[in-house]
């Protein structure tokens, strides 16, 4: 099964059909995606993405990237890319800060 992925950078939108339940991880780097990746942890919150539609079709969030969004007051629509699988159709923004 696949899923649409739209992605906002910097005022630039991209879309992409990926294979369901890819990690965002893989997404950004087989589409040339603008999101950093340090620990992919959930340690530092580099990979910061906001979701503006379909984050019902994510992946739940881990326990450590629940428990780290938290710790920094995160929005919540904010999400750390590292953690995060497609399986579905999404809206995400990077580098929105």
């Amino acid at each position: 099964m696949r899923s649409k992925i739209t992605v906002l950078n910097q005022g630039k939108s991209q879309e992409m059909d990926v294979r369901r339940g890819m990690g965002f991880q893989a997404v950004c780097a087989k589409h040339n995606i603008g999101v950093e990746f340090d620990c992919r942890k959930a340690d530092c919150g580099i990979c910061s993405i906001k979701v503006l539609n379909g984050a019902e079709n994510l992946s739940v969030p881990t326990m450590e990237e629940a428990d780290f969004l938290k710790a920094m007051r995160a929005d919540p629509d904010e999400r750390l890319a590292c953690q995060t699988r497609v399986m579905g159709d999404v809206v995400i923004e990077v580098n929105y800060l």
